[in-house]
């Protein structure tokens, strides 16, 4: 199923006319991993997150490689009580990937996208897209553009 869903994403992206490059690399599980395997800065990473919310609601979470979600923060913005990382088994029932796979492509998975701001200071942004063995590196505005996520700020 992750392999279908990156061929899925870099045929959008071939679709959609944005640049970005394709990096096929070793097989990484963490964000520092992934950014020694590019040969890019941690800060340039996205990391998608799967939270899980009051009442079996789930989002797609982006933050910067380098920094954390604040919980406390999240919860005032979405306004709900409860807030938690989904689980490894919900997080591969919801997007088809493993932790440490997960595409920032909320669409594909019927999941809402809140981008922390951070991620837009950087020009570049690299991230997984489905698979601990594929990434893809885009202009951070690209990125904006195709996803639509609602920004916030929420990382420490």
């Amino acid at each position: 199923m992750a392999e279908q869903q990156t061929k899925q994403i870099i045929e959008f992206l071939d679709k959609s006319k944005i640049k970005y490059k394709l990096i096929v690399h070793r097989v990484v599980y963490t964000s520092e991993e992934a950014a020694k395997e590019r040969g890019m800065p941690l800060k340039m990473g996205v990391k998608s997150l799967i939270f899980k919310l009051d009442k079996d609601e789930f989002k797609l979470i982006l933050v910067r490689a380098d920094r954390k979600a604040d919980s406390k923060r999240l919860r005032e913005i979405l306004h709900v009580k409860n807030i938690r990382l989904a689980s490894p088994e919900e997080v591969l029932k919801i997007s088809g990937c493993e932790i440490g796979s997960v595409h920032p492509f909320g669409f594909l998975m019927k999941l809402e996208i809140l981008m922390d701001k951070s991620i837009l200071e950087n020009e570049d942004v690299d991230f997984n897209i489905g698979q601990h063995t594929h990434s893809a590196l885009m202009k951070a505005k690209d990125l904006v553009k195709i996803l639509k996520p609602r920004i916030e700020e929420f990382t420490i």
